[in-house]
């Protein structure tokens, strides 16, 4: 007798299992959620969040007069199921999680309901990450993700056998972040898709003091002719770089040199006068601050650095920083000793920003 009460039990457990009032269709999913992160997350903005709403749609038939509804968060706030996805090949590591609470639902009366009747809203907080031992890998800057909220009909789940439904969906859970497919069954009734894309600017460089003028003071031709660096002055370019990835890695390489038009054909270190009637067989030469004693070498190419001296330069996956600034110092230089004459200097260099 005892055994028999056991099947028995036993039968209606999985019996009610294996009942439900308002499926029969099969999975239907919802038209995607577009989001676009390309110009949202970057080194300096690392987390966005948004808030949507699914958009279920269509109509399904309840037969008990009291259905039930559970939903399944695809993108887990829990740091061990985390839903991490790297994109362009897994060049940029993106994190994105439902945060908000997503209650059961229950809906009252047979017969038709509107899908609707089911849409949730989802606040997804999407952050940049370190790229992580398990991740998904995107092929390109679009992620297509079939469903990001699932919801399924759990009428006739009783106490004793929701803790094996919630077992099997954590199971599912893991398997579609491994694998990306989702093992749906015929308790599934709609899923929201989303199609995410990130494809972030790349990195780039700014001069903020273009046009900047530097004033040398005035000297005798005997002080010019005396003194090592006469008239040195001291100044500045001041540089702002942008959309770098996660702690400040620049994704390409970057390079700054001065070019100008006005080099000595002997020496392209010497900027001469560019004014036919002012002070001759006297220029200036250029120096970084944090190697006083060498001159900087300039192109004649504002594109081509050739021979010129870097001023700066770093590779693609270098640290980089936001704002920085590169110590310069001009000073008057003769370069034809005797022919130096008085008189103004006017010279120009420009400074070039590559992307070698």
């Amino acid at each position: 007798m005892i055994r028999l009460i056991f099947l028995l039990l036993l039968s209606g457990l999985f019996s009610g299992y294996s009942y439900a009032s308002c499926y029969g269709k099969g999975v239907e999913f919802a038209s995607p959620i577009f989001v676009d992160l390309s110009d949202k997350l970057s080194a300096n903005t690392p987390v966005w969040e948004a808030q949507y709403n699914t958009q279920y749609t269509g109509t399904f038939n309840c037969s008990k007069s009291k259905s039930n509804f559970s939903y399944t968060i695809k993108l887990p706030a829990k740091d061990s199921q985390a839903a991490i996805f790297g994109f362009n090949d897994g060049q940029q590591w993106v994190r994105a999680e439902i945060t908000n609470k997503i209650s059961d639902r229950t809906l009252r009366g047979r017969g038709e309901h509107s899908a609707s009747e089911l849409n949730s809203p989802m606040t997804i907080r999407y952050s940049l990450v370190q790229k992580p031992k398990d991740g998904r890998v995107v092929p390109g800057d679009t992620l297509m993700l079939d469903d990001a909220l699932m919801v399924s009909d759990v009428t006739g789940i009783g106490i004793l056998e929701l803790p094996f439904w919630l077992l099997e969906q954590v199971g599912k859970l893991l398997t579609w972040l491994l694998t990306g497919n989702w093992p749906y069954d015929d308790r599934d009734m709609y899923g929201q898709p989303m199609n995410i894309k990130y494809a972030p600017k790349t990195t780039t460089c700014r001069f903020d003091n273009a046009g900047l003028t530097v004033r040398l003071p005035k000297m005798g031709v005997a002080q010019v002719l005396s003194n090592n660096q006469p008239g040195y002055t001291p100044f500045s370019l001041n540089i702002s770089c942008q959309n770098m990835q996660q702690e400040g890695i620049a994704d390409r390489a970057v390079e700054m040199f001065l070019s100008s038009n006005n080099l000595l054909a002997s020496d392209a270190s010497v900027l001469t006068n560019a004014n036919a009637g002012g002070a001759q067989g006297v220029g200036l030469r250029l120096v970084k601050r944090d190697m006083p004693s060498s001159p900087v070498v300039l192109s004649p190419s504002n594109v081509d650095r050739g021979s010129a001296t870097s001023l700066f330069h770093v590779a693609a996956g270098g640290s980089l920083n936001s704002h920085f600034i590169i110590g310069m110092g001009a000073y008057y230089y003769p370069y034809q000793r005797d022919g130096v004459t008085q008189g103004e200097i006017n010279t120009s260099a420009t400074l070039n920003i590559i992307y070698p």
